[in-house]
């Protein structure tokens, strides 16, 4: 595992774990294992597009209606995520790769399936075929949410990727306000933090201004592998948020707990673990 603050964890000369319908299991139990060291987790999801955009200035409550109908009608080809811990260490990478992303009636009308995500490699026929099914990661990945090992999650504009999450482990359909949302949100996952909400407080990261690509340029953080593959992305974003941690003079309860975008926070309350002796136990009995 990496030693250096941000830098990619490379084990038997990979950076980054590929899981597909037949390794699944067994890559759960790895991860079970790793979060034991590394109870962070970064995370990012490639999604096949939009059925309906969002118009520039339209107010919260509208943005969160176009997403509900959004993730409630598509679902996601990968889910990226990334072990690191409060000391900018970054455990393993794992890749997601999912089946059952085009069962829509009118994939055709969603935007920017073909022109982009083609382009940047996708092998639509390999997810058909060898990809995890929603439901098998839902019945696999459950346990570790419920087992509280993960003691917060990072995005980067994070709104969809944490809805796709929720949808993909535990609601069928999205929330029907904000507010509600970010309820569920912090029940069900715990604490979230978004690097561009945390953005915001640095003049000189622009105020959030920007993409994670100018952020990590800005932060002279390199990406390893491909932009836009949900492995890649979500390791960038942990290697971002050791940067962040360590130049940002920011009191932390500023920004954790909020997701870009959205003005209610997800900051679930974990009680602290009390360890009993057994002895005073069996003394009272």
């Amino acid at each position: 595992m990496a030693k250096i603050i941000g830098e990619a964890a490379i084990v038997g000369g990979k950076w980054k774990r590929d899981v597909w319908s037949h390794n699944l299991l067994e890559e759960i139990e790895l991860m079970k294992h790793c979060l034991s060291e590394f109870p962070i987790v970064a995370m990012d999801t490639e999604f096949p597009g939009f059925l309906r955009c969002t118009p520039k200035g339209v107010s919260d409550e509208e943005f969160y209606q176009c997403l509900q109908f959004n993730v409630n009608q598509l679902s996601i080809l990968q889910l990226g995520l990334t072990l690191t811990d409060e000391n900018g260490r970054i455990g393993m990478t794992w890749e997601f790769n999912f089946q059952d992303f085009d069962k829509i009636s009118n994939m055709e009308g969603v935007y920017s399936l073909d022109s982009f995500l083609k382009n940047k490699g996708f092998n639509f026929n390999i997810l058909r075929s060898c990809g995890i099914s929603p439901e098998e990661f839902r019945r696999q990945f459950n346990p570790i949410l419920r087992s509280g090992r993960i003691q917060r999650w990072i995005t980067f504009h994070g709104l969809y990727d944490i809805a796709y999450l929720m949808k993909f482990t535990s609601i069928i359909c999205m929330p029907t306000s904000m507010s509600i949302f970010a309820i569920m949100a912090a029940h069900l996952l715990g604490t979230v933090t978004d690097l561009k909400h945390m953005a915001r407080y640095s003049d000189y990261l622009l105020n959030g201004n920007l993409g994670l690509k100018k952020l990590a340029k800005m932060l002279q953080v390199n990406r390893i592998g491909t932009a836009h593959f949900a492995g890649s992305d979500s390791l960038l974003t942990a290697s971002v948020y050791a940067k962040m941690r360590v130049i940002m003079k920011v009191d932390p309860k500023i920004h954790e707990g909020f997701l870009y975008g959205l003005p209610y926070p997800i900051q679930g309350y974990r009680p602290p673990v009390v360890i009993v002796d057994p002895k005073l136990t069996h003394n009272r009995i």
